[in-house]
């Protein structure tokens, strides 16, 4: 049996509905899930209606934060759906994620490059509508080739329709999550770039680290991993699963060990 606790699906910027990505996790053995789309939490209640007998669905989500110029993801693991608080902060989020789309089709317009907000909403569909998806449409339109290629000439920071991502400061992250009964870790550290501000997160109410991640090398996850023993951090780790075309992670891998999904599980557990 085998652990991922770092997926997404139709609901953000994933390739697979909730019950599809399920089947596909079961098929491959996988006893606990975790769907972490950006900011939102839809795909919760569908994938615990699919998930057959011996297959433990973990609610998620993956908050984007900042902290000293820098982007951080925040995992969120445990807490209740339901929460006013948390769910009033993802409704605040999903209304900025549509605005900050706008305004990258309209640069995009401004520099010759013809595609429509509708065009990129109807891609997004239900999920909560992002970059990749503007990515999607510059590709149906013939304006790129590769989402690479789009966020290099359009997207990405530098470029002419790059528009900043409303975040939370790290502190009100873990308020929110710690409020609905759940746990905050912090995502692909080894991306993030800064350990040293680590210990700065834990003061403020982190409580985990994802160790095991499709971008970590097998030494940063040893190193990860001794770094959360001497926080005192939970570990945690996920393949960071997307489904979609040019996306090399894979659905179950890295190993994460099921001890490790049990105290995460536990943690929360203590809240409720």
């Amino acid at each position: 049996m085998s652990v991922d606790l770092h997926t997404h699906t139709t609901f953000s910027d994933g390739a697979l509905t909730p019950a599809e990505l399920v089947a596909r996790a079961a098929a491959l053995g996988i006893s606990v899930l975790a769907i972490t789309d950006h900011d939102a939490t839809d795909a919760h209640a569908e994938a615990v209606v699919a998930a057959p007998a011996g297959l433990q669905i973990v609610t998620g989500t993956e908050l984007t934060c900042q902290l000293d110029g820098r982007e951080a993801h925040v995992l969120a693991y445990g807490f209740d759906p339901d929460d006013a608080c948390l769910r009033s902060a993802l409704e605040t989020f999903a209304a900025a994620r549509v605005d900050r789309a706008r305004e990258i089709v309209r640069r995009l317009n401004d520099v010759g490059v013809k595609v429509g907000f509708e065009e990129v909403a109807a891609i997004a569909g239900a999920g909560t509508i992002g970059r990749p998806h503007v990515a999607q449409a510059l590709i149906a339109r013939g304006h790129t080739r590769s989402l690479g290629e789009g966020f290099t000439r359009y997207l990405g920071r530098g470029a002419p329709a790059f528009v900043e991502k409303k975040r939370l400061a790290p502190k009100e992250a873990f308020r929110l999550i710690r409020a609905a009964g759940g746990v905050a870790v912090l995502a692909h550290p080894g991306t993030f770039r800064r350990d040293d501000l680590i210990p700065l997160l834990v003061e403020d109410g982190l409580e985990g680290l994802e160790v095991r991640h499709t971008e970590h090398s097998a030494a940063q996850s040893r190193h990860y991993e001794a770094l959360a023993a001497g926080l005192g951090l939970l570990t945690t780790g996920g393949s960071d699963f997307h489904g979609t075309a040019g996306h090399r992670s894979r659905l179950g891998f890295p190993d994460v060990p099921d001890r490790w999904a049990a105290a995460l599980v536990a943690r929360s557990g203590e809240r409720h």
